[in-house]
């Protein structure tokens, strides 16, 4: 009787070692599929919406506009002096080519960091049409004059993830564009005593919050669709007034971490400015293609 209740005993256990052993494996099973699974649906998914990091390097190709006043005095002024047009009246190449580059940093589950960044410059000598007031200086139409103007953005944003299928990604964030804008006159100037030769330089440098909304999607492994909307209208000093940047463009992606791409990108200022070192208005605009190379990891 003793050996059949060990023996009873001992099949019992057997059974339930043999129980937990297939539960084990079953729940290992479990895992390896779906870890497949994942690997599968990611290999399925463009790598922006799998990669931790994203780098876009490239030349950005804008047509340029900007009509820039700047007053000469600290008092108000009714009636204040007439906008200059950069590339009109003073001839600065209208169409440029700069560098640009983005970067995006995906961290925790829903949460990014995006950064941009793209600057350009112009400058020219031409002989005045007509009369040109910078800075409380009269530039005498029919002399030559030499000018030139600057635009430099650099974007910091942070973004929370809204998104909730694995071929979208789109939601919402705020942040910054630190903005450095500068421009200079320089010829025969109008003065009590007659002409002479002067130069003045305006220039501004202060960030520029801003709210804004992306979208992203996975058209296959290899396309993707990407557009993004930043908007700011308020009065913070130095700024007062209206700023857009936006972009729509395609990636494709040539192999698992390599890629080129083109986008559409549109930045609009239009701004009062009340700085130390100008005073007056902003009216610009840089709109063209953006071709660059892309990286993902």
């Amino acid at each position: 009787m003793i050996l059949l209740f060990f023996c009873e005993l001992k099949n019992k256990k057997t059974v339930q070692m043999n129980a937990a052993s297939l539960f084990a494996s079953i729940l290992l099973a479990l895992l390896a599929a779906s870890q497949i699974a994942a690997a599968d649906e990611a290999r399925d998914l463009h790598p922006w919406l799998t990669s931790k990091y994203a780098l876009d390097i490239g030349v950005f190709y804008p047509d340029r506009s900007n009509k820039l006043r700047a007053d000469g005095s600290i008092e108000f002024d009714p009636e204040p002096i007439e906008f200059v047009d950069f590339e009109s009246e003073l001839k600065l190449t209208q169409s440029d080519s700069t560098f640009s580059g983005e970067f995006t940093w995906n961290y925790g589950k829903r949460w990014s960091m995006r950064l941009q960044y793209f600057d350009s410059t112009g400058n020219n000598t031409a002989v005045l049409e007509e009369d040109v007031e910078w800075e409380g200086l009269t530039f005498l139409a029919g002399t030559r004059a030499s000018a030139g103007s600057g635009f430099e953005l650099t974007r910091f944003f942070w973004g929370y993830d809204l998104s909730k299928k694995p071929n979208v990604n789109y939601g919402i964030g705020g942040g910054f564009h630190w903005l450095h804008i500068s421009a200079f006159i320089e010829g025969t100037v109008e003065t009590p005593s007659g002409p002479v030769f002067d130069r003045e330089d305006a220039s501004v440098d202060a960030p520029l919050p801003n709210i804004g909304v992306w979208y992203t999607r996975s058209i296959s492994p290899r396309w993707a669709f990407r557009t993004r909307f930043d908007y700011f209208n308020a009065d913070i000093h130095p700024y007062d007034g209206t700023f857009i940047n936006a972009s729509a463009g395609f990636n494709f992606q040539v192999s698992d971490w390599f890629g080129i791409g083109a986008t559409y990108n549109y930045v609009e200022l239009d701004v009062g400015v009340n700085g130390d070192n100008w005073r007056g208005e902003v009216e610009s605009r840089f709109d063209g293609l953006y071709v660059y190379l892309s990286a993902a990891w």
